[in-house]
């Protein structure tokens, strides 16, 4: 009797010391924050959807990281709405210009990353009688005003 006791004790010993391991490598993970998306593969992806579906905005599911040094110009999107011919234009959350996070050229075909943020890229494609522009949004950008 005696020896079962002390196996039951050696058992509730072993519990509390898992319970505090796991409470320990919870809290590490839990301060784990994952990368976000590569911004030229988002900015592509949602580009690419907007041309196909015209008139519709399309809104990237997670934020994508934008590094500061990184500059950013509508050539290198061009494949995505097949090739030359479609004009594109840059627009960014007011907030991300005004806290100088963010740059963009007067003609808007070039966006300049100057600090690290994430925001979520969206695109809309239009077409009039002047041809088809898309924009590219960054983060909560009103295209209306772009």
């Amino acid at each position: 009797m005696r020896g079962q006791a002390f196996d039951t004790f050696k058992l509730m010993i072993a519990a509390v010391v898992a319970v505090a391991i796991l409470g320990i490598l919870l809290g590490i993970l839990g301060n784990i924050s994952t990368p976000g998306a590569d911004p030229a593969s988002a900015i592509r992806q949602q580009l690419s959807k907007a041309y196909q579906y015209k008139g519709s905005t399309f809104v990237s599911s997670g934020e994508a990281s934008f590094v500061a040094g990184t500059v950013y110009t509508t050539d290198t999107f061009t494949d995505a709405v097949g090739g030359s011919g479609v004009t594109l234009k840059f627009c960014a959350e007011t907030t991300l210009t005004s806290n100088e996070a963010v740059s963009i050229g007067t003609d808007k075909d070039e966006l300049g990353v100057e600090k690290d943020f994430r925001a979520k890229v969206k695109a809309k494609c239009t077409t009039d009688t002047s041809g088809t522009t898309c924009y590219i949004g960054i983060g909560d950008a009103d295209f209306d005003s772009c």
